[in-house]
């Protein structure tokens, strides 16, 4: 063959040595990160293989299913992998590995030292391989002669450092087992393990420092799935939702990728506000496990987020039923109670919600829903007692539109209150006549200091000085039970006020339905003082806004007013 012939046909060899030479990479990357299920998929996967890729297939093979604990298929892939090729010294490792779990020492030796035999010169890797084995065992000893022998064979192997930290790490030396990760990575910088390693010790303890070596990592290999994984587990549990995301859908996509990640995938889709891809992904996961607390549970807050109330309401309820109540969290209860709120149930919510607060006296938003939850039954003394609450824990972040609310739970307790006392004023002894006049008080003082807070808060809006105004009324209508009491038109100042601002913003008759009720008030006031004038015009306003208004015509028919 002459010289270009020659060339050429060296090129194509080393072109079909580069495509399989790295063939099994991808599935002892996985096996090494302890994902044996995708391991196992990806090397059940693998065709077209040299004979020494298809032991070395096997070798990880078994040691996949090994860890599986399908140890009958684990000792067939070992045994293939010596049939393939009898000089591949780890399918003798994993015969030993075997023996070793039936708790044949002696077998395992005999197996080990075959294994050896066939290792190269300075190739320190099959004693690191026999040690790794022995640390799985918790032969802490074996493991040290072992590492001794690799250490021997090559001082600077990289693998060596790299089983030097998962023994110390197995003791519990943590500190140790970094420093000799880190030498692992100083003799090879390419050991994709090595920072894998590192950022699993950081992880717990510093994950700036975790997501460091992951990214360096991901700069070595941007496709080491491996790394996706724990990136997204770190940003999860540092509420970095979107981050996470991105991590796991790389990760997720291979086959045989742990369940735990599904669902983990599935709970940031949710806190993502991607709640039909969460609820896709929840059925994924319940498929393999039907019982899975955690997606039952998401599953319903999904359901109540899509307004689907009534299938979140029954799938807590069945939730809470089914499980213990000792892994009940406050958020169950609170969810529940929104729902039941949404389906006009607020006696059922009022119960749940409470058990909502029994779990975390600290939520403001759960106060906030029982509250609406008493205030729709017309509840509203239990309403205004957890206001106290509600205003204690969100101090700084109370908002104008919840003293608005607090002030109108008073002004409906208020006229509760005076409508039921008029039921048995003629009967009242003077222990309820006190009681009542001391909660009339109470109530108008609070509802009167809520509305002044809106109108310091916001003097442009109209809200503060008419709800004033409303609560005034009640001081003037019990004032005008006293005979002798002159009129004093506690409201008035505030109907005026409210009539000013809302004159100046009324587009499209927006403001009219609150005139009209200002209108009334001071119609009749004027009307009670026999000045027929200034009733008259209030009456006439208020015809301008509703021509049919029947008190307006009753009125100005007895002043004798036209209109």
């Amino acid at each position: 063959m002459n010289t270009k012939k020659i060339i050429s046909l060296f090129g194509v060899l080393l072109s079909f040595a580069t495509v399989y030479a790295d063939s099994n990479e991808r599935g002892i990357d996985l096996y090494q990160a302890e994902l044996y299920d995708a391991a196992k998929i990806f090397f059940l996967s693998q065709a077209n293989q040299t004979p020494q890729e298809q032991a070395e297939n096997q070798y990880y093979l078994g040691q996949s299913y090994f860890e599986l604990q399908a140890t009958d298929s684990a000792a067939y892939c070992y045994a293939k992998a010596i049939e393939i090729n009898p000089e591949y010294p780890y399918g003798y490792i994993g015969e030993g590995r075997i023996a070793l779990s039936k708790g044949d020492a002696k077998e395992a030796d005999t197996k080990f030292k075959k294994a050896l035999s066939l290792a190269q010169k300075k190739d320190a890797s099959i004693a690191t391989a026999i040690a790794e084995v022995y640390i799985g065992f918790n032969l802490y000893p074996q493991a040290e002669d072992a590492l001794a022998k690799a250490e021997k064979a090559n001082k600077k192997d990289s693998g060596l450092f790299l089983a030097k930290g998962d023994l110390a790490m197995k003791q519990g030396k943590q500190s140790q087992g970094y420093q000799w990760y880190e030498q692992a990575k100083y003799f090879n910088a390419n050991s994709k393990l090595a920072y894998l390693k590192l950022a699993r010790v950081y992880e717990l303890v510093n994950n700036a420092a975790a997501l460091e070596y992951l990214d360096q990592l991901i700069a070595i290999d941007p496709e080491y799935i491996p790394a996706y994984a724990l990136i997204g587990d770190i940003n999860r549990a540092n509420g970095k939702y979107n981050a996470a995301l991105t991590a796991y859908e790389k990760f997720i996509a291979i086959p045989g990728v742990p369940l735990l990640q599904h669902d983990r995938y599935a709970q940031l889709l949710y806190f993502t506000d991607q709640y039909e891809a969460s609820l896709f992904k929840i059925n994924y996961v319940l498929k393999f496990e039907p019982n899975n607390p955690v997606m039952h549970r998401l599953q319903a807050y999904n359901h109540f987020k899509l307004e689907n109330y009534e299938l979140a309401v029954s799938e807590l309820a069945d939730f809470l039923k089914n499980n213990p109540e000792d892994t009940h969290i406050y958020l169950d209860y609170f969810t529940y109670g929104k729902a039941l709120i949404k389906q006009k149930q607020p006696e059922a919510a009022i119960e749940v919600l409470l058990k909502a607060i029994a779990l975390d006296s600290t939520s403001v938003d759960v106060y906030s829903e029982l509250i609406d939850a008493y205030e729709r039954t017309r509840n509203y003394t239990e309403a205004i007692q957890l206001y106290d609450k509600f205003f204690e824990l969100a101090g700084e972040n109370v908002t104008s539109l919840n003293f608005l609310y607090y002030g109108q739970t008073l002004y409906y307790a208020t006229k509760n209150l005076m409508d039921t006392y008029d039921a048995i004023a003629a009967t009242a002894t003077p222990e309820q006549q006190t009681e009542y006049n001391a909660t009339f008080k109470t109530y108008i003082e609070k509802g009167d200091k809520a509305f002044n807070e809106i109108i310091e808060r916001s003097p442009d809006s109209y809200l503060g000085y008419l709800w004033r105004g409303h609560i005034s009324t009640f001081v003037d209508q019990k004032e005008q039970e006293i005979p002798t009491s002159p009129l004093k038109g506690f409201a008035k100042p505030y109907y005026e006020k409210a009539i000013e601002v809302m004159l100046q913003n009324n587009e499209n008759g927006k403001r009219n339905n609150d005139l009209v009720q200002a209108y009334t008030y001071l119609g009749y006031y004027y009307l009670l003082l026999d000045d027929t004038i200034h009733a008259g015009d209030y009456y006439k306003k208020i015809l301008t806004i509703d021509p049919s208004n029947a008190n307006a015509k009753k009125a100005l028919d007895g002043m004798k007013i036209k209109y």
